[in-house]
């Protein structure tokens, strides 16, 4: 074999070596850790694990030995198994940064947060240039909605590895968050320049590219991304997210679905393609979607919601008024979920029930329009026309072209008899929406009156 060769497929070269002195020697542990890294690196886990396992057997006290086995682990994200490797190498050195920070990155998958953050400080303070775990605990800091902190990481990890595209591209993901978009653009820029190849570099600008409303470039970035990796779900949510906001409706259903098709569990994405669903009427497979989001994650405020809404919008109301109170239960402060259940409460004929949920809506979210209207709607039911007048004054002032509004509130300066605002108020009501039904019965019938 010519040294072009070797070099040209040095781990199959390596792989050859190593497995050569094994065959010669199969107790020599310090070949079996090699070419057990070597299969880890090219996926051939279990073959990794065996390695592993075996150089365990042999010297069972080696730290080194548990730590590599417990990353493949980590990386088959059997994570208990992983936990326990990592601990028994910490356990046999205490000084050991490398195993300290993967039993970091464990822990963070397991969400057992402040555990991982102390991996992450104990591996630091022990080595505080390992770029990698500083950018680690950037990651952890950004999922606990530390961004500050994250940012701060990131950047001290770049600033020891300039060209580490990972801290980079996560960096813009937190600057994103912060909705720091042409630093997230930026960042992901330098980042593609350095390795052009990487789907989700590609994948992440165009979602900073989408949520600035530049839907041009967000869906050349994203399908850009798709061409490098088709069986990328989060690029195909995205880009459908992207699609929608354009119009492009078909599409963006295509790419949710075939996103789903792809990951099953993808709670955005389904929530994403039901609310698109329900927007066009498809209730039946809107109803599909918030279904599922809320067997995958039972608290789910939204799903909750928009399901209430649809069994609303059907008159299955004891059905929506249980989904609405998960959905307040789950996020008390969440306006939209009181005032739509103040609705059902309402066409129930609860309207004590109703007129306390508008008012706690209209509380957390004074601008809101619709919940204005429906308390004065629910007034006016209850007779208490002059409450319903004002609040229905007070919502068509927020948005003087709302039909509904205008027609209730017509319909209570009907019933006090002032005759003339009711008349202006209806006639307005359908000249903003002539197929506002219940506006021109309630002027045939102010007529009838009058």
């Amino acid at each position: 074999m010519s040294l072009d060769d070797l070099l040209k497929d040095r781990n199959e070269a390596a792989l050859s070596d190593f497995s050569r002195a094994i065959t010669i020697d199969p107790d020599y542990t310090w070949a079996r850790y090699q070419r057990g890294q070597i299969y880890r690196e090219i996926g051939r886990h279990d073959e990794a694990l065996e390695d592993f396992s075996r150089a365990i057997e042999l010297v069972p006290d080696d730290a080194a030995y548990r730590a590599e086995r417990g990353e493949t682990y980590r990386v088959l994200r059997r994570y208990d198994e992983a936990l326990a490797d990592f601990s028994r190498a910490i356990d046999l050195d205490q000084e050991y940064p490398w195993a300290l920070g993967s039993r970091g990155q464990v822990y963070r998958s397991l969400r057992r947060h402040e555990e991982a953050l102390a991996d992450f400080d104990r591996a630091i303070e022990l080595r505080p240039s390992m770029a990698w775990v500083i950018a680690e605990r950037g990651e952890l800091y950004r999922t606990m909605g530390r961004q500050d902190q994250a940012i701060s990481d990131f950047s001290r990890a770049i600033e020891i590895q300039s060209d580490y595209i990972w801290a980079i591209g996560h960096r813009a993901i937190a600057y994103r968050e912060q909705q720091r978009y042409d630093e997230a653009i930026a960042d992901l820029d330098q980042a593609i320049q350095i390795e052009d190849k990487q789907a989700w570099l590609y994948a992440e600008r165009g979602e900073a590219h989408r949520l600035m409303g530049h839907f041009d470039e967000a869906l050349d970035d994203l399908s850009h991304a798709l061409e490098i990796d088709p069986n990328y779900a989060w690029a195909l949510g995205s880009r459908g997210a992207a699609r929608r906001s354009i119009g492009q409706t078909d599409d963006a259903l295509a790419d949710f679905s075939r996103a789903i098709e792809l990951d099953d569990g993808y709670i955005w994405v389904i929530m994403q393609r039901g609310t698109l669903y329900r927007s066009q009427k498809r209730y039946d497979e809107a109803l599909a979607d918030f279904s599922r989001v809320i067997e995958l994650r039972p608290s789910h405020a939204n799903a909750l919601a928009e399901r209430g809404e649809i069994h609303r919008l059907h008159k299955r109301y004891e059905e929506a008024l249980a989904d609405f109170s998960g959905a307040i239960e789950a996020n008390p402060a969440y306006a939209w979920a009181i005032g739509s259940r103040g609705q059902a409460y309402r066409a129930l004929g609860r309207n004590s029930e109703a007129l306390e949920d508008f008012s706690r809506a209209h509380d957390l979210r004074p601008d809101e329009a619709w919940i204005i209207a429906e308390r004065g709607e629910t007034y006016r039911v209850l007779r208490r026309y002059e409450e319903a007048i004002a609040d229905f004054s007070r919502a068509i002032e927020m948005n003087p072209k709302d039909s509904w509004a205008l027609s209730r509130r017509g319909a209570a300066y009907q019933s006090l008899k002032i005759f003339e605002e009711a008349y202006i108020d209806l006639t307005r009501a359908v000249e903003i929406d002539p197929n506002n039904a219940w506006a021109w019965a309630q002027r045939g019938a102010l007529f009838r009156q009058m």
